[in-house]
C-alpha cells in the first residue's frame, strides 16, 4: 500500500487539483489522437493519472471513483482497473499522522487501553483507514480512524458539487429535484462521518441477522470507541474483488447468501446497507459472507418499497405500460409530461424474460449492463419526461453495486422467485399490522 501526504481541505486547492487532472487527461488524449501513425488510444496513462489524483485527494471524490469502478465493460479496461484498485489500494497516511490525535482522544492512555496497534494500515478508504490492534484482554480488533481534517474535506467537495448542480437544468431537471439529489448525497456523507450512528447500525444488523447461517458481521467494542474512531472485532476475509478465484460451489453459495441477505434487508428489516463495493464485502473459504462498514444505511420508506414492487410486478407482467404507475409512485416522472413508453418497452423487453417464475438469471451470460448501455440514446431523449426520484439515488446505486458483485460471482439464480417470496411475506406483515 503506497503512502499519501495529508489531503488538502481547501476548496480551492481541491478544485484546482481535480481540474488540473482533467486538463492533463484531456491533453494526453489530444496528443495521442494527433500523433501520426498512432492506432487507437492508450488508456493506461489516463487510468494512472485519474487513480493517483483521486487516491491522494480522498473524501467524496474518491468515493465517486470507487463507485465508477463498478462500471465494468463500460469504461476502457485500463481506466476501470485503475479505479478498481481504489477499492483496496488507496494510498494511506503514515500512522504518525494519526497518533497525536489518537492520544488526545484517549486522554493520553492509548497504549494503556491497547496492547498493540499495527502502524501499517490493513486498509485505507475515502474517509479513513484501518489499523489492526489488540486490547489488554488480547482481543483481535481493528481501529477505523478518520483522516485528520476529513470533515473540512467533505465540506469542500460538497460545496463544489453544489456549484455544479445547476448544470442539471440543461437537461430539463427541475431545481427542486436537483436540490433533493444534493440533499441525499450530503446526508449519505454526513452519516458515514458519524461513527456513533454507524455503531448503532452495526448493532441493529447484528441483532437481525444473528442466527443467519453464512453471514458474519463484526461486533463493536463500544468501550474503546471515540469520536472519529470505531473499534471493531477483526473478522478477516478475502475481498469480493478476488471472488472469481473461489471454487464454483463457494461462489454459488455466496451468491445465494448475498441475494437472501439483500432481500431480507429490504422487506424484513426495511433498512438497506448502501455501500456494497467489493472492499466492504469479504468471503471465507467455507463460503461465509463477511460484511463491513455500516456507515451508510438507509431506512426504506413504505412509499418507496411499494413503488419498486410495482415496477417489479410490471416487468413480470405482459405490458410495459404498467411501468408508468411504478415510476409515478417513485416520483420519477415530471408532472404533465408524456410517458416515455418507448423506453418502457425496451426495459420490459430486456427484463421480462429474466423475471418469470422459475427463470434462472445468469448474470454473466445476460450481460445486462451491455444492453443498458445501448439504451443511452433512448434514455437521453426521454429526459424531458423523467426526473430524479427523491430517495432512490442510494437505493439505485446499491442495486447497481450488487449487480456487479453477482456478476463477479458468476451467479445463476431464480431472482424473481426469491423476490416474490419476500414480497409476499412483506405484504402479509403489512396487512397484519393494519387495524
Amino acid at each position: 500500500m503506497s503512502r499519501s501526504s495529508r489531503p488538502s481541505a481547501s476548496a480551492l486547492g481541491r478544485f484546482l487539483r481535480l481540474g488540473g487532472t482533467g486538463a492533463r487527461i484531456a491533453c494526453n488524449l489530444l496528443v495521442q489522437r494527433i500523433t501520426p501513425g498512432r492506432a487507437g488510444v492508450d488508456w493506461e496513462p489516463v487510468g494512472a493519472l485519474l487513480g493517483d489524483a483521486l487516491g491522494q485527494m480522498k473524501g467524496p471524490v474518491l468515493k465517486l471513483g470507487q463507485q465508477a469502478s463498478q462500471w465494468q465493460d463500460l469504461l476502457p479496461e485500463p481506466v476501470s482497473a485503475a479505479l478498481a484498485r481504489l477499492q483496496n489500494q488507496v494510498p494511506s497516511l503514515p500512522f504518525t499522522a494519526l497518533e497525536t490525535n489518537l492520544q488526545r482522544l484517549y486522554d493520553g492512555r492509548l497504549y494503556e487501553l491497547f496492547e498493540s496497534i499495527e502502524p501499517t494500515p490493513a486498509a485505507a478508504a475515502s474517509l479513513g483507514q484501518v489499523h489492526r490492534a489488540r486490547d489488554r484482554q488480547g482481543r483481535a480488533l481493528v481501529m477505523k480512524v478518520q483522516y485528520p481534517g476529513i470533515h473540512a474535506i467533505c465540506a469542500a467537495d460538497l460545496r463544489q458539487l453544489r456549484r455544479l448542480m445547476p448544470l442539471g437544468r440543461l437537461f430539463g431537471t427541475p431545481p427542486a429535484r436537483l436540490e433533493a439529489v444534493y440533499s441525499e448525497l450530503k446526508r449519505a456523507i454526513d452519516e458515514e462521518l458519524d461513527y456513533a450512528a454507524e455503531r448503532d447500525n452495526l448493532d441493529t444488523f447484528r441483532r437481525h441477522f444473528d442466527d443467519w447461517p453464512g453471514i458474519a458481521i463484526p461486533f463493536a467494542a463500544a468501550e474503546l470507541c471515540r469520536p472519529g474512531v470505531l473499534v471493531l472485532e477483526d473478522r478477516p476475509g478475502r475481498s469480493m474483488a478476488d471472488v472469481e478465484q473461489a471454487p464454483a460451489d463457494v461462489r454459488q453459495r455466496l451468491a445465494e447468501t448475498l441475494c437472501q441477505w439483500l432481500a431480507e434487508q429490504v422487506f424484513g428489516l426495511q433498512q438497506l446497507h448502501t455501500d456494497p463495493h467489493p472492499g466492504n464485502l469479504a468471503w471465507t473459504e467455507t463460503g461465509a459472507l463477511v460484511v463491513y462498514d455500516f456507515g451508510s444505511v438507509l431506512r426504506l420508506e413504505p412509499r418507496l418499497l411499494a413503488g419498486y414492487v410495482q415496477i417489479f410486478e410490471a416487468l413480470r407482467g405482459p405490458s410495459s405500460e404498467a411501468l408508468e404507475a411504478g415510476f409515478q409512485m417513485l416520483g420519477g416522472r415530471q408532472p404533465g409530461s408524456t410517458p416515455p413508453h418507448g423506453l418502457y418497452r425496451r426495459i420490459h423487453l430486456m427484463l421480462h424474460p429474466l423475471l418469470q417464475p422459475g427463470a434462472q438469471w445468469d448474470f454473466r451470460s445476460a450481460a445486462l449492463h451491455q444492453q443498458l448501455s445501448e439504451l443511452f440514446p433512448l434514455l437521453m431523449s426521454a429526459l424531458g419526461s423523467l426526473q430524479p426520484a427523491s430517495g432512490t439515488l442510494l437505493i439505485n446505486r446499491t442495486l447497481e453495486g450488487h449487480y456487479w458483485n453477482l456478476y463477479r460471482l458468476g451467479a445463476c439464480l431464480p431472482i424473481a422467485d426469491l423476490l416474490a417470496e419476500h414480497i409476499a411475506r412483506w405484504r402479509n406483515g403489512a396487512d397484519a399490522s393494519r387495524p
